[in-house]
Parts: C-alpha cells; structure tokens; sequence
C-alpha cells in the first residue's frame, strides 16, 4: 500500500507540473480521454478515436504529452501496487470535484465494507452459477465495482472470470474513469455514459476483458437458458 500511495504522490506532483497554461480540470479530462483512447486503440484500432486523440495532444507542448503518458504510467503501477480507486482518490486530493452536481467519490473503506456484506460468503454465491453480474447504476470511477472485484479476488475468485459489470454514469469524465480502472483491473463489462433513471445509454464502451473473456456469448447463452428455464 505505501508503494501505492507513492505513486499518488508522484501523479500529483507530475499533474501540477503539467500544462500549467491550462486549468487544472481541463488537463485532468484530456488526460483521461487520452488515456481511454489508447486502451480502447490497443485493443481494437480506431481511425476516429486516433484522429480526437491527435487533435488533443496538438494543444500540448512536447514536453507535457510525455507527462500524460507518464501520468497513466503511475496509474497502472498504483493499481498493480494495492487495490483501490487510483484516480478517485487523486482526483479528490486535487480538489477537481463538484460540489454543485455532488460530485465525491466514495472512500475505499466504505466500498470494500459494502462489497463484503453484500458478497458475505463468497463461495455460496457460485454454488449454482458460474458467474455473477453486477448493475452500478452511479459509479463514479468505478470504486465500488473494484471493491466487489477485490473481494472476490480475495476470496480465490478471478473477477475477469466470475463477474460481469454494467457501470453507468451520467458524467463523461467519471465514466471515463471508471473505465480505464475497470480495464487495468481486468474487470470484464461495459461503462455506459448515460443516465440510469432514464435508462438513456449515450455511448457504451467494453473494457479489453469483456473481450478476451468472450463475454458477450456467455451472458447470451446465460440468459437465453434462463428464459427457456
């Protein structure tokens, strides 16, 4: 966990370095449509999604989009380090948030302590199913749903395996977010931009373990069998 939060520190540091002719919010979102177009472009290449990305690093020096790279860099070996909501929690310590549109990521306690009582015994969960699917319907960046990943990989349950996740969130960044945590993570599902009350899906995106895990068949097999049943 210390590595962890070194790597919060270093992102912060490098963060405050970068882009200082821009407001501070402004290069958080193009460091976070950037990165989210390099996860998708590595696992399916996108003229269209190539082209944003150009156009938004044209705006930069040279010197700040190395940093933007450098910046995902702290992101991966802060996840890999210790679970948690990376870019939450540097995302708050910047003091990016809302207040007006109530924007406050849920701390990493709270999530975990809620992922374990709604898990409680993990192994029951799977005694009759292979996998199972949660609905965030709020996400945020994605701290709950990492919580529950985290549970069950404490449990000895591979999240990429057995479970499947639909984030939504009204906010283009925080689903952005989400979904670069999600991905590193290895948490298969979709990340919707849209609201859930009014069950509007403006843009969905796959994490990369969605695909290698060939989801998309197993959910259809699944709930086919349930309707025949």
């Amino acid at each position: 966990m210390k590595n962890a939060i070194n790597h919060e520190k270093a992102f912060i540091s490098l963060f405050n370095q970068t882009a200082r002719y821009y407001h501070r919010h402004q290069v958080f979102e193009d460091f976070i449509s950037c990165s989210v177009i390099a996860l998708q472009n590595g696992l399916h290449f996108c003229d269209k999604r190539e082209q944003k990305y150009m156009r938004i690093v044209a705006r930069y020096q040279k010197p700040d989009v190395s940093n933007l790279a450098q910046l995902l860099g702290h992101v991966v070996n802060g996840l890999e380090e210790a679970p948690g909501d990376f870019l939450g929690r540097v995302f708050m310590q910047l003091e990016l948030g809302d207040k007006y549109r109530g924007q406050f990521f849920t701390p990493w306690s709270v999530s975990l302590m809620m992922a374990q009582l709604q898990l409680g015994n993990v192994g029951e969960q799977f005694s009759d199913k292979a996998f199972i699917t949660l609905s965030e319907p709020a996400c945020g960046a994605g701290c709950m749903t990492l919580a529950f990943a985290s549970v069950l990989r404490e449990a000895g349950y591979s999240p990429h395996r057995h479970l499947w996740v639909s984030a939504t969130d009204i906010d283009p960044l925080a689903a952005g977010m989400a979904y670069i945590q999600l991905s590193l993570c290895g948490v298969a599902g979709e990340v919707v931009i849209g609201n859930s009350l009014s069950d509007e899906r403006r843009r969905v995106l796959y994490t990369p373990a969605h695909h290698w895990g060939g989801w998309s068949l197993r959910l259809n097999t699944h709930f086919n069998t349930a309707v025949a049943v």
